[in-house]
């Protein structure tokens, strides 16, 4: 049998029958709740903290002067400052002597050459790679051997052989010319004595025939006979003529001959500028920047090598339109980098024509990418070239100054 506790009659509410637990637990949620915000009370913290440190407002700057506070003061490192920043005090100061800054890159002078298959090599691949990225090389030095060369060697030799029989036959053909006209002219000699025979015997004859010795048949036939011989010796004459050096051209043999042997030399020639096709040579003294390719690999359209004469290196920097009218031929010019130990120097050599796009972005976030600039080259001068020869492409900060100005240092 359970029993009741009687109702407190003092009490003026009436037990409702909800045990005094389901009363404590209702009494426990606001604390829960409150715990659940502390988390969202320090992000909000943290988050007011770091944007006063970074933009520090009047307020806190107020609280700092009171106090003799700096933000970071307990720290070696900086707090509340962009990443890779390139502003120095040097910066500022060239910014207030009146100097144009402008981004730019580090090439070499004509800039960065990228070496392509000859022309007409077709589907030729690398058979060899003789040189090495970073290698000095002269004109016309061996960058490159393609796998077409044996059969362009092959049509060298091929070629070669042919003039070597062109010239035999030329040499077979004047020499049995040369043996007719030692024959002729032995023939030649022979009629001339034979004429010389006949015409004496006519004289005879017609002597003899005067004095009633011989008969008048005897008398025609000597006198036949000795223009027979005549008629032979203009004859062979006429044949020893065609060997003559002004007769060349009537040697149809000789001349067939010459015209096989120069077939021949043209066939050579085309053989051997064919065989330029299986070489790719250094079109000037420069360095090998990069390999695009590796042998046995068919070279694409990219090319092979990246080529540049990295002994006189230059900057190509973008200024800004409304600026550069502040700049002139000559004006000396410093060059900055972090990648730098050192900064660099050269001097304005070219101002471009063009009003262009920007194309050299730089990775501060609230650039105008859409700025319009125009293209100026710097050229360093003979120590800073040697600095700057392995950083080509490397980007860099320009800052420019009147030649009759000395520029901030």
């Amino acid at each position: 049998m359970t029993h009741h506790n009687a109702p407190n009659e003092d009490l003026p509410l009436e037990d409702t029958g909800i045990s005094s637990i389901s009363g404590n637990a209702r009494k426990g949620l606001p604390f829960k709740r409150i715990i659940l915000l502390v988390p969202v009370f320090i992000a909000i913290m943290f988050t007011g903290g770091v944007m006063g440190m970074y933009f520090q407002p009047a307020g806190l700057r107020l609280f700092y002067e009171m106090t003799g506070l700096e933000p970071g003061g307990g720290s070696n490192q900086k707090i509340a400052v962009p990443i890779n920043t390139t502003v120095t005090k040097e910066d500022i100061k060239a910014l207030e002597a009146g100097a144009v800054v402008a981004l730019g890159k580090l090439i070499p002078r004509d800039g960065v050459s990228t070496i392509a298959l000859p022309f007409g090599a077709g589907d030729a691949r690398i058979a060899e790679l003789p040189i090495s990225v970073g290698d000095w090389v002269e004109t016309g030095t061996v960058l490159a051997l393609l796998d077409n060369r044996p059969s362009l060697e092959a049509s060298v030799e091929a070629a070669k052989a042919e003039i070597a029989v062109s010239e035999a036959s030329l040499r077979q053909v004047q020499l049995s010319i040369t043996a007719s006209q030692v024959e002729n002219e032995a023939d030649l000699n022979r009629s001339k004595t034979n004429a010389d025979l006949s015409q004496a015997e006519l004289e005879r004859t017609k002597s003899l025939f005067a004095r009633k010795v011989v008969t008048q048949a005897q008398l025609d036939r000597a006198e036949a006979e000795a223009e027979s011989a005549l008629l032979d010796v203009a004859r062979k004459v006429a044949t020893l003529q065609r060997y003559s050096g002004s007769a060349d051209l009537s040697q149809a043999d000789v001349e067939l001959a010459k015209r096989k042997l120069q077939s021949a030399a043209i066939a050579l020639r085309t053989a051997e500028v064919n065989l330029e096709k299986s070489v790719v040579r250094a079109p000037f003294d420069g360095t090998v920047l990069d390999l695009l390719v590796q042998p046995g690999e068919r070279p694409s359209s990219a090319g092979l090598i990246e080529f540049g004469n990295t002994r006189e290196m230059t900057a190509e920097m973008e200024i800004y339109q409304n600026q550069i009218g502040r700049l002139n031929i000559g004006d000396a010019v410093i060059l900055r980098a972090e990648a730098l130990t050192q900064e660099l120097r050269g001097t304005l050599t070219e101002i471009g024509l063009i009003v262009g796009r920007q194309n050299i972005i730089s990775v501060d976030p609230a650039a105008n990418t859409d700025a319009r600039v125009v293209t100026v080259v710097v050229t360093l001068d003979e120590t800073s070239s040697e600095l700057a020869a392995n950083l080509t492409n490397l980007e860099i900060l320009g800052y420019f100054q009147p030649a009759k100005d000395e520029v901030a240092k």
